[in-house]
């Protein structure tokens, strides 16, 4: 391979680096949108930290609710229907990306608690580096 070509698609992905990184983001949306769900179920927010109901200001849950449904911290999960529709989203310009969920009891979640959607530094931390990114690379580099 001429190393001059080589050279010109590798400045030009480095040139279009934000839009590969949010390719590779999306395309991994399912196993990112699992660590956030695993995250919630396991009473994690977005920062690590326990879920912490604003009203209260505690991440256990009143005795009479765990009493009725028999776990003592908070896990935002009843119907499994916020879980089933979470989502991510990117922006490739800012080098963004966004989470949530579809489900129309999110804003009341959202109001009671705070940090529900992301990934937490600790778990990003755990995360290899993307196939997804590497096959963008090697197409646009190596393969054009």
């Amino acid at each position: 391979m001429d190393i001059m070509l080589l050279a010109e698609r590798a400045k030009n992905f480095n040139a279009n680096l934000k839009l590969y990184q949010a390719m590779a983001v999306q395309n991994s949306e399912k196993e990112l949108v699992d660590m956030n769900r695993k995250q919630l179920l396991s009473s994690i927010d977005s920062m690590g930290r326990p879920l912490i109901n604003k009203k209260t200001k505690s991440k256990y849950l009143s005795p009479s609710y765990s009493k009725k449904t028999g776990k003592s911290t908070p896990n935002i999960k009843l119907s499994g229907d916020t879980q089933r529709e979470m989502f991510l989203e990117t922006n490739e310009n800012a080098g963004t990306y966004f989470m949530g969920s579809f489900n129309f009891k999110t804003p009341f979640l959202e109001m009671n608690y705070d940090n529900l959607f992301g990934i937490s530094d600790k778990k990003k931390a755990s995360i290899k580096p993307s196939k997804e990114f590497l096959e963008i690379y090697i197409n646009k580099v190596w393969k054009s």
